[in-house]
Formats: C-alpha cells, structure tokens, sequence
C-alpha cells in the first residue's frame, strides 16, 4: 500500500476535483433547505443535529485523531481499524442513549432543547452519528492514501443525493421527516462506500494473511486502549470544554433569541463552510504529511511546509471569504431568499470564519502529531474563559449586562475568538517547530485588505455600470468575474501575494520548463502530468516519496 501512495499533490488535485463538484451540490442543497424550511424551522434543525454532533465529538475525544495519526504511519495494521470499529459502536450506543433519555424526560429535554420539539431528538442523534462515522471513515482512507477512489465515491453519491433533495423540493414533499430520510440514504450509502474502498485498496496488504478481519487478542486489546488512552487522556478536558462551549452558545442563542435567530445564524455558518470548502481538500493531506514527518523527527520538514503551504491556503479561503463579505445582500438573496433578509449582517460576519480555519486545523495538528496534547487542553481552557466571556456579552439581553446581538452577536464572538486561538496555536507551534510565525501574521493582515479593497471595486463598479442593486444576483455574478480576473492578475504580477518567494518562483518555472522540454519526448510525456503535479508542492513531494520508503 505504501510504494502505490499517490503523491500529495496527485492527492490534492483529487481532492480539490470532489471539492470543486461539492461545490454545486452544496449550494443547492443549502439553497433549498432554508426556503423549503423557513427561518424557525431551520433553526430547529440546525440546533438539534449541532447539539448532538457535538456531543459526538466530546465521545470521540481525539480518538479518532490518533487513529489517523497512527494508520498513516502503520498503514498495514489493519487491527488498528478493527479497534476502532468498536470505539465506534460505543460512540454510537451513548449517543443514542443520550437522545432516547432526552425524548422519555421532557423536564431534560426541554431544559437542553428551549423551544425545540422533542420527537427531533432520536432523528438529531443517528444523523449526528452518520456524519462524524463518515468523517472517520474518510480519514482514514486519507491515511491508507487511498485519497482518489474514496473521493471518487464522495462526489458520486452527493451528486445522486442532491438530485433526490431536488426531486422533493419540486414535488413539494420536502419537510423535516422526509428531510432526515435524504440525510440518512446520503450518509449511510456514503459510509458504506468509504468502507468499501478500505476493504479493496488495503487488501492483500494487512497483516496476519493480507485480509482485514475484526477478531483481536485480549493482548491486542489492551495494548490499543493503552495506546488510545495515552494519546486522548490529555484531551479529556479539552473535548469536554469543547463540547460545553459550543453547546453552550448555541443554547444561550436558543434560549435568549430563540429558533429564528438560531436559523439566522446556522445559515450564515453554512455560507463561512462554503467558502472553505476549497481549502478543506488539503488540510487533511497536509496533517498526514506532517504525523509521517513527526515520525522521522523532521522538525524542518514540519516547519517547511506549514510555511509553505499556510499563506497559500489563507489566500485561497480568503478569496471566497472577502467576495462574500462584500456581496452579503446578494448572497443571503442567493441561499436563504426574502426570509432571510435579516440575516445578512450575520453572514457577513461569518464569511471571516474561514480564514483561519486552515491555520487553526495545520497549527493544531503539529501538536496532535508530536504529542503535545496537554498544550491543546492548555489552549482550550484560556478560550473557554474569554470565548464565554464574549458570548455572554454579545448574545445576553441588556438586562443581564449584554448587548442582545443575537445570531449577529454570535457570528462576532465566533470570529473574534478563533483569530485570537489560531494566531496563539501558530506562535505555541513556532516555539518548537522552525515556522516563520511573524511572516504568516503579516501575510494574513495584508491579503485580506488587498482582496476585500478588489472586492469592494468589483461591487461599485458593476452597480455603476448598471449591472443591478445590491441584491441583484445577475450583478453578483458579474461582480464575481471581475473579481476573479482581478485577483488572478494580482498572483500572476506579485507571486508573495499566494505566499511563494521569487527564489520558489525562479524553482517552479526552472522545473516547468524543464519538464516541458523533456514532455516533447513520448516516454517523457507519459510521465507529464504527474510530474508537473509533483513540481508545484516540492517539500510535500519529497516528504511522500520518503514516506513509501519507509514503514513504521
């Protein structure tokens, strides 16, 4: 399995094609979900399964982290996932459980669910649990390198699920129920699929006669709850104040403002994922990269390529976010329609949230990778201090010492916070990992001016010529060509713009050339497209090549 791992950028660009055709899928589906819905019921929805999901989260508590970790450096250990089948199973009973105890106890249930009907609980929870199987499910595919069929099977079955979304909505039979039956055939067929491409691109390859079995010894147990315990044991806190922080907000959004603010703001959140969706194709390949360079104690390599691939990503998710930012009228008219007017402030807000996100999941993973999860507990425990500090005044009626901001409210403290936690990831990380922190902060303050100043431009100046008002989809899209031909000739003049040196532009053209030149043979050229990939990400590259050399 190991000498057939893809290269990272044969990886990325698979992963960035799922992306790319995510990206209509999605924006159909949040396109009709809150118009089929309304605001109230929306933010029902929203508030159940993201309760639930996050109870999901605490019970996984960096496990699935270190399975990840773990499999990318033991790729032929196939024992490791039949552990963690098993932790799985226990995921899914105490979530279960959980939702069951709500449903059968009403004084707890509405105590946890102001405002929300109960019956959405047991639907809230299996959706919960779908959704973080599937993200296992799909890392660890990532972490065997078998990063191209199982994205392959991604972008399949959300294209076959967003036609059915389609076919309810225009027969009008798109409600809450039939919504949770859509979730569950898209979630359970598309974990199904991940599994299945497990079974076929490991087989032959793991140990104890090359197939994938689920018997262990009672050794074998003990020794990976050992391994699990020690690596989660420190995340403990962490994932508990996680959970309670994330819970708590959005409760108190529940409780004070109730399911139409809480609908505002799961619309703008789902516009902030848009944005990153792009981005989101390659952090999961670069915690890989960074977990294998750990393994052969390569600091540089670690420092490399967060230097080298963090302000690339920044930019990328920065060029959707400062569009949307801009275009917020013309975006809430595009997602959520006339009902949702009062969200475009929120949306606004959110659009930011993605900036940092890919620096936050890079920042984190150096720790998750060398082990220093005490500094993440660390972390998490300052955040809870000043993130329920911001919420409680942001979103707090007047009364209770707050400004009553509701889903605005929380779309500012949810910002305002993760800048301050990732900025303090990156400078903890920079402590013992040779990363410029000084250099990404200042490329994060002057790109974002730059592409919110284009931005601006490209929205003035399609209203002045007559294109449409602020809402006016047709401008919006004409606004966004604009805007892309801007940028694209900004990266094309002043390459430190995307994060690259003019000493890494003068090696990418040198190697360019080179490769077109040695193209115009037929053997050469068979080898092309490959190379000219493994050109553009030279330190990842060479990390991969090290890596099917290499077994742990």
């Amino acid at each position: 399995m190991q000498g057939k791992t893809p290269t990272l950028a044969r990886r990325y660009f698979f992963k960035l094609l799922a992306n790319v055709a995510s990206v209509p899928v999605y924006l159909i589906m949040e396109a009709i979900l809150p118009r089929a819905l309304g605001p109230r019921l929306y933010g029902e929805y929203s508030f159940a399964t993201t309760l639930f999901y996050q109870l999901s989260g605490f019970l996984d508590m960096g496990t699935s982290t270190c399975l990840y970790n773990s499999l990318s450096r033991r790729q032929s250990e196939g024992s490791l996932i039949a552990f963690y089948m098993r932790v799985s199973l226990l995921v899914l009973a105490i979530t279960m459980a959980v939702a069951l105890f709500l449903y059968a106890v009403p004084q707890a249930g509405n105590a946890l669910m102001p405002d929300v009907p109960l019956w959405l609980t047991p639907f809230a929870a299996l959706w919960a649990f779908l959704t973080w199987w599937g993200r296992v499910l799909r890392s660890m595919n990532d972490a065997i390198g078998a990063t191209v069929p199982s994205e392959l099977v991604r972008s399949t079955i959300s294209l076959a699920a967003v036609g059915l979304l389609v076919l309810l909505f225009a027969c009008d039979v798109l409600n809450i129920a039939t919504l949770f039956v859509q979730q569950y055939l898209m979630l359970g067929v598309t974990a199904l699929g991940y599994w299945l491409v497990t079974v076929r691109c490991g087989r032959g390859t793991w140990e104890n006669g090359g197939n994938l079995g689920f018997a262990l010894t009672k050794e074998q147990k003990k020794a990976y709850a050992k391994e699990f315990f020690d690596y989660s044991n420190p995340l403990f806190v962490q994932a508990l104040l996680a959970f309670l922080m994330i819970a708590l907000e959005r409760w108190l959004l529940q409780y004070f403002n109730g399911s139409t603010e809480q609908g505002f703001f799961a619309l703008s959140q789902k516009v902030g994922m848009a944005c990153f969706l792009f981005v989101s194709a390659m952090t999961p390949l670069l915690m890989r990269e960074l977990s294998i360079a750990w393994g052969r104690k390569d600091v540089v390599a670690m420092g490399r390529l967060v230097d080298r691939f963090a302000p690339l990503l920044y930019v990328v998710a920065a060029y959707f976010s400062c569009f949307t930012l801009i275009e917020g009228a013309a975006v809430v008219a595009l997602f959520g329609g006339a009902e949702f007017t009062a969200a475009v402030l929120p949306v606004q807000i959110m659009a930011l949230y993605p900036l940092h996100q890919a620096y936050g999941q890079l920042a984190s993973s150096i720790f998750h990778a060398t082990g220093r999860t005490k500094t993440l507990r660390n972390i998490q425990l300052c955040e809870c201090v000043y993130g329920l500090t911001t919420v409680w005044l942001f979103v707090a009626p007047p009364e209770l010492h707050g400004l009553g901001l509701g889903a605005t409210g929380l779309a500012m403290k949810t910002v305002c916070v993760q800048i301050i936690t990732v900025n303090l990831y990156l400078f903890l990380a920079s402590r013992f990992v040779p990363l410029s922190f000084a250099r990404n902060v200042f490329h994060q303050l002057w790109s974002l001016g730059v592409l919110l100043a284009l931005a601006l431009v490209s929205r003035e100046l399609t209203i002045a010529l007559g294109f449409g008002d602020l809402a006016s989809i047709v401008r919006f899209f004409c606004s966004g060509v604009l805007y892309s031909a801007l940028v694209l000739a900004l990266a094309l003049l002043f390459p430190a713009f995307l994060g690259f040196s003019r000493q890494e532009v003068y090696e990418l053209k040198r190697r360019f050339l080179k490769r077109g030149s040695a193209g115009q043979a037929p053997a050469a050229g068979a080898e092309g497209p490959d190379s000219a990939s493994e050109a553009t990400s030279q330190a990842p590259a060479q990390s991969t090549s090290q890596d099917r050399s290499a077994k742990n």
